[in-house]
């Protein structure tokens, strides 16, 4: 049976050579941040929408075209995929209760109410 050798990278052999302090020079392994910091962003508007619907008072805007569903249903795709399956869980709460329950509208306002909670929380 063959052992494995180590295989020495480029960035490896730079790294033991050089006395670089990492903290000067982070490495990013995360070949999702860039698109986890533009999920973030687009969380911080979508929650400027969400504010502007829960503040104009009367039965929220229901229906699989409206524009309430349209931002729950994006959040609840996008958030786990991007690490924050809070955000996802309370915006498939509040998707669902808009479609499948539209006359809880006392449940969809405290769903609205604790996914801006939890977006709020996130972006802090």
């Amino acid at each position: 049976m063959r052992e494995k050798q180590a295989v020495q990278t480029y960035a490896a052999f730079c790294l033991n050579t050089f006395d670089i302090p990492l903290e000067h020079h982070p490495i990013s392994n995360d070949p999702f941040a860039p698109l986890r910091q533009r999920f973030l962003a687009r969380c911080a508007d979508q929650l400027g929408q969400l504010k502007v619907i829960a503040c104009e008072g009367g039965p929220l805007p229901r229906g699989a075209g409206g524009p309430l569903v349209r931002i729950a249903h994006s959040l609840a795709g996008a958030a786990g995929t991007f690490g924050f399956p809070d955000i996802g869980a309370r915006a498939s709460a509040l998707e669902t209760l808009l479609i499948e329950q539209p006359d809880e509208g006392a449940a969809a306002q405290a769903a609205l109410d604790a996914l801006i909670a939890e977006i709020e929380q996130t972006l802090k």
